[in-house]
């Protein structure tokens, strides 16, 4: 017989609903992310939206040619798709810290800007626009490795998210050798006034490119699973 000192039975938890609008969320945001590089496949292979040398020309020369349009869409889908990962880790307490805030939003605002802001063309005058261009780059290029870099370090020792912490700072780690083509010749040039030449710095920056992608997809296989 029940009395007022019997505890009260403790009804069972029903499992939390999947999160299925981040879900969605992260899927469409993937899926951007892959359609942008579908579009810079596409400028690679093909001679008429991408008649520029891989090895030599810069990514952002391909806004000069036929396929300038798949070259701005690639970087404001990838913008637009890290806005959604970003958003999902920040949303499960993952992405946290002034330093790894502020270079994550870089990440996405510079893609943006990389592509609204257009590089001015070989051998022409200096332009404000092509200034803006060549910062939004230089921001772009760091930001997503120093994010994955600190959000890989704050989460190393968790048990739950180990193995993407790891992977996360590995591949920020990887990314810091193909900024010293660019680096060493700047720095010379300030610090001795000797222009130094550039070798392949098209496939540098290409390189680096699928790093900071891959980058991208491993924060979104993290937000994909901390919905769960």
């Amino acid at each position: 017989m029940a009395t007022e000192l019997t505890p009260a039975p403790i009804p069972a938890l029903a499992p939390a609903p999947a999160a299925k609008g981040t879900k969605r969320a992260l899927g469409a945001a993937v899926a951007a992310v892959l359609a942008a590089a579908a579009f810079l496949v596409v400028l690679h292979v093909d001679r008429y939206w991408g008649p520029i040398d891989p090895v030599s020309a810069m990514l952002s020369d391909y806004a000069w040619t036929p396929g300038w349009w798949m070259w701005a869409a690639a970087m404001l889908l990838t913008s637009a798709g890290s806005v959604v990962v970003a958003a999902v880790l920040r949303g499960r307490g993952l992405l946290r810290g002034t330093l790894t805030v502020v270079a994550t939003t870089a990440w996405c605002a510079g893609l943006a800007a990389v592509a609204l802001f257009t590089k001015d063309p070989q051998g022409n005058a200096v332009t404000w626009v092509g200034k803006v261009h060549l910062g939004a780059t230089g921001i772009s290029c760091v930001s997503l490795p120093l994010a994955g870099w600190l959000l890989g370090r704050a989460h190393r020792n968790s048990p739950q998210w180990r193995g993407y912490a790891r992977w996360s700072r590995i591949l920020g780690l990887a990314a810091v050798p193909f900024f010293l083509p660019f680096l060493i010749p700047f720095a010379a040039n300030v610090a001795f006034g000797q222009h130094l030449p550039t070798v392949a710095t098209g496939l540098v920056e290409r390189l680096m490119a699928v790093l900071e992608l891959v980058e991208l997809l491993v924060l979104a296989g993290w937000a994909w699973r901390a919905s769960e």
